[in-house]
C-alpha cells in the first residue's frame, strides 16, 4: 500500500514521546508498506535529518510549527469559533496545501494523521480512508487541569475552555475512519464526549527492548532520574512538585539524594526547582541509556497530562526501578508493589525511593518483573504490528462517512 502519515512532530531524532511514537509507527508501518511523510517541524528539529528517515519513508513535505500566541488578533477571534482558539491561532494554510498536493502526488491508499495538531490539514470530504492516532485524548488532559484550579472566575475560564475543546475534538475524530487512542481510559473519555464513534481502537506505546537492555548498570550513590523536558508544562509541575514537597521528606531518610532531570528547559520559568540543593539539570541527552545506567531509581510524580508514560517503559526496559505517583502510572497495565511502586503522597513517595535505594532485593524484584512485563506487552515490535494490522483493515474498506473536519458541527 501507499500511506501518507501526516505528523505534528517531526520524528528524528526520536527523543520525545511524541517523536518515538511517530518514528516507530513509521517504522512498523514500513516493513509492509511503502510510507511518504508530511510533518510539520519543532524549533529544535532540523531538516538535514530528513536524511536519517530515508530506510522508512519518503519525506514529502516539512513545515515548520506555528505555536499559539495569546492576544494576538487570530487568537482573540477563536473566542467566536467553534474551534479552540490555539486551533484558529496556529492554522497554516500552506501545509493544508501541502497534504492536498501530497495526496494529488502520491494518491495514498490510507492517511494517517498523528495527533490532533494536524487534523485539520486532512481535506475534507476525502474519499481515501483515514486513520487518527491521538497520543492522549486532549479534552481530559485540560479538564483535569481545571479540576485543579483556584478560584471562581478561574473555573469557570478553564470549565469553558475543556468544555469547547471536547466538543470540537469529538467533532474531528467523527471525521476519520477509525480513531486510535494509547491506552482503554483514553478510549473510555473519548466515548464519554463522542459515543457515536464507530470504531475507537487501542495501541499503546512501546519501548524498544533491545535498545534499553542497558547491562552492566553502575548506579551512582543515592542518584534518581526524572527523564522529561521541562519546557512541557506537566513535567515542570512535576519536577516543582518533588522539590517543593517529596524532596524534603526525602532527605529526612536519605541524606545527599539528587535528582537528576534530563530534558530541554530553554526559556522556562524554573523559580522552585533551580533554587532546590536536591535537583541537578542536565539539558538536553542525545543518549538517555548512559543515565539510567548510572540511576538507582526512576520517579514520576506527575500530577498533570494524560496518556502513557514513554519514560516509565523505557525505565523498566532499562531495569530501572519506578516509583509513580497514579497520575504517571496511567496508560500502563502495571501492578502497584509487583513491577512498579505508586503513591499520592509526599511521604509515601519519599518513603517508596529511600525503601528501593535502601532494599538491594526489594529493587531488584521490582526491576525484574517490570523488564518481563515490557517484554511481554510494550515491546516495539509487537505494538508497532498491532498498528499497522489497523492500518490495513480501514484501508480495505471505504470511507464511511465524509464531514467537515474542524468545523465543529
Amino acid at each position: 500500500m501507499r500511506v501518507l502519515f501526516v505528523s505534528a512532530w517531526f520524528p528524528y531524532p526520536p527523543d520525545n514521546g511524541s517523536r518515538i511514537r511517530a518514528y516507530n509507527l513509521i517504522r512498523s508501518l514500513s516493513s509492509r508498506h511503502q510510507v511518504y511523510l508530511v510533518s510539520l517541524l519543532q524549533e529544535d528539529s532540523l531538516r538535514e535529518n530528513a536524511e536519517h528517515l530515508s530506510g522508512i519513508c519518503e519525506v514529502v513535505s516539512l513545515h515548520e510549527s506555528r505555536w499559539f500566541v495569546p492576544g494576538t488578533a487570530k487568537s482573540v477571534l477563536g473566542f467566536f469559533s467553534p474551534r479552540p482558539r490555539s486551533c484558529v491561532d496556529t492554522y497554516d494554510p500552506s501545509v493544508s496545501a501541502a497534504v492536498a498536493e501530497a495526496i494529488r502526488r502520491v494518491w495514498p491508499d490510507v492517511v494517517i494523521a498523528s495527533t490532533l495538531g494536524v487534523v485539520e490539514y486532512i481535506p475534507r470530504h476525502l474519499a481515501t480512508p483515514t486513520v487518527l492516532d491521538e497520543h492522549n485524548c486532549e479534552y481530559a488532559v485540560l479538564k483535569r487541569n481545571a479540576e485543579g484550579q483556584q478560584g471562581v472566575v478561574k473555573q469557570l475560564r478553564y470549565g469553558l475552555r475543556w468544555r469547547k475543546f471536547a466538543r470540537w475534538e469529538a467533532s474531528v475524530c467523527r471525521g476519520f475512519d477509525c480513531v486510535v487512542m494509547v491506552s482503554e481510559k483514553d478510549r473510555e473519555m473519548l466515548l464519554a464526549v463522542a459515543p457515536d464513534l464507530e470504531e475507537v481502537r487501542v495501541v499503546p506505546n512501546g519501548v524498544d527492548t533491545d535498545y534499553y537492555d542497558c547491562g552492566g548498570r553502575s548506579p551512582e550513590p543515592n542518584a534518581l532520574l526524572y527523564n522529561g523536558a521541562l519546557t512541557y508544562g506537566a513535567n515542570l509541575d512535576a519536577v516543582r512538585y518533588y522539590a517543593r514537597r517529596i524532596y524534603p521528606a526525602l532527605e529526612r531518610r536519605l541524606p545527599g539524594t539528587k535528582l537528576r532531570v534530563t530534558g530541554r528547559a530553554q526559556g522556562v520559568d524554573l523559580s522552585g526547582i533551580a533554587d532546590s540543593s536536591g535537583v541537578e539539570l542536565t539539558g538536553y541527552v542525545s543518549d538517555i541509556r548512559d543515565v539510567l545506567r548510572r540511576s538507582l531509581v526512576c520517579i514520576v510524580p506527575l500530577q498533570q497530562g494524560g496518556g502513557s508514560r514513554l519514560k516509565i517503559l523505557e525505565a523498566m526496559a532499562s531495569g530501572l526501578p519506578v516509583v509513580s505517583t497514579s497520575v504517571g502510572a496511567e496508560g500502563i497495565e502495571c501492578t502497584d508493589g509487583e513491577n512498579i511502586l505508586i503513591s499520592d503522597t509526599p511521604e509515601g513517595f519519599a518513603e517508596w525511593v529511600a525503601r528501593l535505594v535502601a532494599d538491594a532485593d526489594l529493587s531488584a524484584r521490582i526491576s525484574r518483573s517490570a523488564r518481563r512485563l515490557v517484554e511481554e506487552k510494550y515491546s516495539w515490535r509487537m505494538i508497532g504490528g498491532a498498528f499497522t494490522d489497523i492500518v490495513e483493515s480501514v484501508a480495505g474498506r471505504k470511507p464511511t462517512r465524509s464531514v467537515r473536519r474542524g468545523s465543529g458541527t
